[in-house]
């Protein structure tokens, strides 16, 4: 038999730490929450259905949680949006927060800082928000921003009808949430992304395709050099003040009948 070994020093530093023993296995269940959800987002592109996925195992896995929501900064623009939320009371809690310009997650999202308080702090620093939410009951708040590329992109937010304030240990257990989070709205934005590019891509080449079809018929019909055509193009385009492709249509439209669109 091995000797015995003395784990007071774990069970000390855990106790600093605010971490306990029986918190183990909710490492243990966010881990295999994250895996769970991992493989939705390496497998689904529909953003929202996911995002409202995380806040539901985010307060199925952090004990001290109640309800969740995330709430999105669009890229061009400064309007907050929330788009998960674990029930209709944190869509109440967020839209209150959005009416008096105040609360936990606009807190956070106009500061990207983590924002912690319970009941009492929250009537100090949101009076008027405190006061609208008091019926739902919610009592401790946390809210923590995320980022993709060093740019602030939304708020993770948990409600507690706990007077607790949350922990930091809190802070930390939804981080790893946040942290997958974050990569599935950078795939989703960059699937966006993509697509917009392919469109473009796509509406460059009909256009250049459409303009070298009218300068083509203008140089059978006109026996001019493909230059003249291009020019008889743009000065059409400036004396109608249109685009040289509307221009083209034109053209292709009045030899062959089709649109050119």
């Amino acid at each position: 038999m091995g000797p015995k070994v003395d784990d007071t020093s774990e069970i000390t530093e855990a106790d600093t730490l605010g971490i306990s023993f029986s918190s183990r296995p909710v490492a243990d269940g966010i881990i295999e929450a994250l895996d769970r959800l991992g493989a939705r987002v390496r497998g689904t592109s529909a953003l929202e259905p996911l995002l409202q996925e995380f806040c539901q195992q985010a307060v199925a896995t952090i004990p001290s949680s109640d309800m969740a929501s995330i709430t999105l900064v669009p890229e061009r623009g400064t309007k907050l949006q929330t788009v998960a939320g674990t029930d209709a009371r944190v869509l109440d809690i967020e839209l209150d927060q959005y009416r008096v310009d105040e609360g936990p997650s606009v807190e956070s999202a106009r500061t990207a800082q983590v924002v912690r308080a319970g009941r009492e702090e929250a009537k100090r620093r949101w009076p008027d928000f405190a006061r609208r939410v008091a019926e739902i009951g919610v009592a401790s708040y946390l809210s923590v921003p995320m980022s993709i590329d060093g740019v602030h992109v939304g708020v993770f937010s948990l409600y507690s009808r706990d007077d607790h304030g949350f922990a930091e240990i809190d802070d930390v257990l939804l981080q790893v949430f946040i942290a997958a989070v974050e990569g599935a709205v950078w795939k989703a934005r960059r699937e966006e992304e993509w697509k917009m590019e392919i469109a473009g891509l796509r509406a460059a080449m009909k256009s250049r395709g459409h303009i070298e079809q009218a300068k083509g018929m203008l140089m059978v019909v006109h026996a001019i050099t493909e230059d003249q055509a291009f020019d008889m193009l743009a000065t059409q385009s400036q004396r109608q003040n249109i685009r040289v492709t509307a221009v083209a249509a034109e053209i292709i439209r009045a030899f062959t009948g089709q649109s050119g669109t």
